[in-house]
């Protein structure tokens, strides 16, 4: 039986963590160099800018900036570094990429009940309440310092499995409103089949990569075992929303 508190143990799981974050940064900064299509679209003014494109691009940089300086962190930094603003950056523009990504599932929902205010209040609420779950952790973090790095962040369990917990039951929940919401339009019946097969998909994935991390959060086995997974699920979750973004423009485009 291995004992997960034990100090040898949490540096060995400490070292995964970093390596886990390296092996992130770079297969998102490749993700990231292969879709610029949207960014490079806006540019050439080849689409028209749209507020529903925000979260796309923003939760993308955040992503990207939040593996930057985890992985910084979690290298030698010098001792005038302070560790917890830097966490709290960090924190900020992790947990704000998952709730883009999960807006962009989210922002049709909104669109298609447009007619009905209860259900958009309601959806309105259910956004700000998974904002306030995604950047609670900001204020309750402590900060575990490792061979002459600022180490990683130290997260109260439940939280972290609270975050997971919200972040799908959230995105089922855009999904499931979409779908109901497309049975009764009867206008684009192809275009609104392929914006149902693609948030399935979304969800599907999006639901493999929480359900990991708030497994192994819940066992509450040691602070490194807590937040293991954390980057990994984010990053899933900020390409695999990309890409439906990226697709429904690209089917848009055909249908119109």
């Amino acid at each position: 039986m291995v004992n997960w508190s034990d100090s040898s143990v949490v540096a060995k799981c400490s070292t995964i963590v970093e390596h886990t974050n390296f092996l992130c940064l770079g297969m998102y900064m490749w993700e990231y160099a292969g879709s610029w299509q949207v960014e490079l679209a806006l540019i050439g003014k080849r689409i028209p800018p749209r507020w529903p494109l925000l979260p796309y691009i923003t939760g993308r940089i955040l992503l990207l900036s939040s593996m930057v300086l985890i992985c910084w962190l979690s290298s030698p930094t010098p001792s005038s570094v302070d560790c917890h603003s830097a966490f709290l950056a960090f924190a900020f523009a992790g947990n704000a990429s998952i709730g883009c990504s999960s807006l962009n599932l989210m922002l049709r929902p909104f669109v298609i009940w447009r007619a009905f205010r209860c259900i958009r209040i309601f959806l309105v609420l259910a956004t700000v309440g998974h904002w306030i779950i995604l950047l609670r952790v900001m204020v309750a973090f402590s900060v575990m310092k490792v061979n002459g790095s600022c180490g990683f962040m130290v997260i109260d369990h439940t939280d972290m499995t609270t975050i997971f917990v919200y972040t799908m039951a959230y995105d089922i929940l855009a999904l499931v409103l979409t779908i109901i919401g497309l049975r009764n339009m009867p206008s684009s019946n192809a275009l609104w089949k392929l914006l149902c097969k693609q948030g399935i998909t979304y969800v599907l994935i999006t639901c493999i990569a929480n359900i990991i991390p708030a497994a192994v959060a819940s066992l509450n086995l040691n602070t490194a075992m807590n937040v293991i997974f954390a980057m990994p699920a984010s990053a899933i979750s900020t390409v695999a929303s990309g890409r439906i973004v990226v697709a429904f423009l690209d089917s848009k485009s055909r249908y119109e």
